[in-house]
């Protein structure tokens, strides 16, 4: 039986190209090996200048091969190119999220136990771009206050939340709290914020921090107020309102206080009462507020006039 000259002809140019394909993978196989083997030994320059020779020579730019180069530049302290590469790797594989963020996180550790305090926040805020539920251990007040300053309210509710259940009383467990508060406060949960500043005033009375969170608790306190009085209930506002004026440590809280319990006593036609708290007011006259006394001073003179009447 004779075989056909173009079938004979298509058949070895198939055998050759699946000669070469096979070669190309052999020669991959190659590259990444000889570079996992030179990063083993502790050879990031070499294991770095395989991988770009590879590259540079049109070869393909696998994840496997990103990340160990990735991690060979990282040895050598080159971040921006390692992170170039983890990138790169993301972005052709997106499953390798997780390793690339345990290499940051490793890195951003090894960091803060060398001193590098500014090196291992960057790495951790690299680490959470790739994976946001890592675990950073003592490290987790780092990544909550870092997520704090960058507006990421609901990330660093997780990450200081996490280090108070681990580390309820460490040194730094109180400044953690008030970040914790300030985040609750960022996402509206009010509420939540109140209570964990009423803690901290009773766990640390004499903290050096105290001002802060009583300053906080208060005018927390005042926008509740304030807010109830606009939904109408006005019962609860006044008990606020009222321990505002008994016991605040702010004059500016007292003195607002004092005029919207003015306002309350008014809707209720408690014309003496309303007179009391104006004139509270008056008295406090704190200067910063000028036009809250000058508007105390009218509901004072309308209402006496009303009085008379």
């Amino acid at each position: 039986m004779r075989i056909n000259r173009s079938a004979k002809r298509w058949f070895v140019f198939v055998c050759l190209l699946a000669a070469l394909a096979a070669a190309s993978s052999c020669e991959r196989q190659s590259v990444l090996e000889k570079t996992e083997e030179e990063y083993a030994k502790g050879n990031y320059r070499e294991a770095v200048f395989i991988a770009r020779h590879h590259f540079r020579r049109g070869g393909e730019r696998t994840p496997e091969l990103l990340f160990v180069t990735g991690k060979a530049m990282l040895r050598l302290g080159n971040e921006a190119d390692a992170s170039d590469c983890f990138a790169e790797a993301y972005s052709i594989d997106s499953t390798w999220a997780p390793r690339i963020a345990q290499e940051l996180r490793a890195e951003a550790l090894s960091s803060f136990g060398e001193g590098l305090a500014a090196r291992g926040q960057r790495f951790i805020l690299l680490a959470i771009g790739y994976r946001a539920e890592i675990d950073f251990g003592q490290y987790d007040a780092v990544a909550g206050t870092l997520l704090l300053e960058r507006g990421d309210f609901d990330g660093a509710i997780k990450y200081l939340g996490r280090y108070l259940a681990s580390h309820p009383d460490t040194a730094g467990t109180a400044s953690v709290m008030l970040d914790l508060g300030a985040a609750y406060e960022g996402t509206g949960e009010t509420l939540r914020a109140i209570e964990l500043y009423t803690e901290f005033r009773e766990r640390y009375p004499k903290s050096r921090l105290g001002s802060t969170a009583t300053y906080r608790l208060e005018t927390l306190l005042l926008e509740s107020g304030e807010e109830m009085i606009t939904g109408g209930d006005r019962d609860e506002a006044r008990r606020i309102l009222e321990q505002l004026v008994a016991g605040g440590d702010n004059p500016l809280v007292r003195e607002k206080s004092n005029f919207l319990l003015g306002e309350i006593a008014e809707a209720d036609l408690d014309i003496e009462r309303a007179l009391r708290y104006y004139r509270e007011v008056v008295h406090l006259n704190l200067g910063s507020s000028g036009r809250l006394v000058e508007r105390a001073k009218e509901r004072i003179e309308r209402l006496e006039a009303k009085r008379t009447e």
